[in-house]
């Protein structure tokens, strides 16, 4: 259950979306919640119908329900009637939480370490024992938590978010809007080397790492700076923890990388992309647009556009499903092979 500091009313709601709704009752909405946690002040969604039963026994003040719900079913509720219940009420908690969120003002702890030479944007938030490094650049209204450090160089727009424990490397780029979580490493080295003479020679990754508007990067992920040029992470794209992006890729818009999701260095993402958990992908690689690749799966061979894909190594999921069922036959088919072994022997 999610308490807010702002509360709403359920016709406030209502007037911000195209639905119907069903009014039984005066109250004050000031959290959201599960259906089983729900009480007369919370606002909660019905969609799928497993849940009838914590529907029947739910105690809340509000509930989303799709548009062709018979009311009659729960009358002693208010209701919205709507279209994608979840999605609505989803976008209901985004705006709770923005109305309920303190306007930003300028607040730089004692502790922070800010170089003279750093241009710092109004509003802007540096948490205790921030480091920020010369050149940097850090726009208005971006927050930036305790123990962070931002080094030489870096580039950071308007109304970003780093959470404690981030650190961003020299010359790297970040956009506006842009949310990066605890434990993030943003820039480190490339993992380049070669041998030359039975030593592992280290390669110079001198490049850097840009990412675009709206971009979300989730708890100790890592992105490796490019070793000549820049790793882009395009615009509304989302990361989820435990990600390693190796020096070079480039993902395109709007594209999701599931939790420990590993991508070798230049490998190419397109634009909308679903990356499963524990998918890895070698290096040099294209995944096209609209893409699918499935959980635990190894991609060894660049995948088309829109095709989904899953296994080890990575086959049309399609096929790979076939084969899946095929393999349960295999013990019957060994069964039958014994069979005619042994009547041949019996034969002879």
């Amino acid at each position: 259950m999610k308490v807010f500091e702002v509360t709403l009313a359920p016709k406030q709601i209502a007037s911000q979306l195209k639905c119907e709704i069903v009014l039984v009752r005066k109250t004050v909405l000031t959290n959201v919640a599960e259906l089983a946690e729900a009480n007369e002040k919370s606002v909660c969604f019905f969609e799928n119908p497993k849940f009838l039963d914590a529907l029947n026994a739910c105690k809340a003040g509000l509930i989303f329900v799709p548009a062709d719900f018979d009311a009659k079913q729960k009358p002693d509720t208010n209701l919205i009637l709507i279209d994608k219940p979840y999605i609505n009420f989803m976008m209901l908690v985004k705006t709770w939480l923005e109305l309920s969120r303190e306007k930003p003002v300028e607040k730089i702890a004692e502790t922070a370490v800010v170089s003279k030479k750093a241009t710092i944007g109004r509003n802007t938030n540096l948490g205790h024992n921030c480091i920020i490094e010369d050149n940097v650049i850090i726009g208005n209204n971006t927050t930036i938590e305790s123990n962070s450090v931002i080094r030489k160089n870096v580039r950071i727009g308007e109304n970003c978010h780093i959470f404690p424990n981030t650190t961003i490397y020299e010359d790297c780029v970040l956009k506006n809007n842009v949310v990066i979580h605890s434990g993030c490493v943003i820039g480190a080295d490339g993992f380049g080397y070669l041998l030359h003479e039975g030593i592992q020679n280290k390669i110079p990754q001198v490049g850097n790492v840009i990412i675009e508007d709206d971009v979300e990067v989730g708890a100790c992920s890592c992105i490796d700076r490019a070793t000549i040029g820049s790793t882009i992470i395009g615009k509304g794209t989302k990361i989820d923890n435990l990600v390693q992006v190796g020096h070079n890729c480039k993902i395109g818009e709007n594209s999701i990388l599931c939790a420990q999701v590993g991508l070798a260095g230049s490998t190419e993402i397109g634009d909308v992309v679903f990356l499963a958990g524990q998918v890895g992908v070698a290096g040099h690689l294209k995944i096209d647009d609209g893409a699918m690749v499935g959980a635990q799966s190894g991609v060894s061979n660049s995948i088309p556009k829109k095709a989904k894909y899953f296994g080890t190594p990575a086959i049309d999921a399609g096929l790979k499903k076939r084969i899946l069922a095929s393999e349960k036959q295999i013990p019957n088919v060994v069964k039958y092979y014994k069979k005619i072994m042994k009547n041949e022997k019996v034969k002879k």
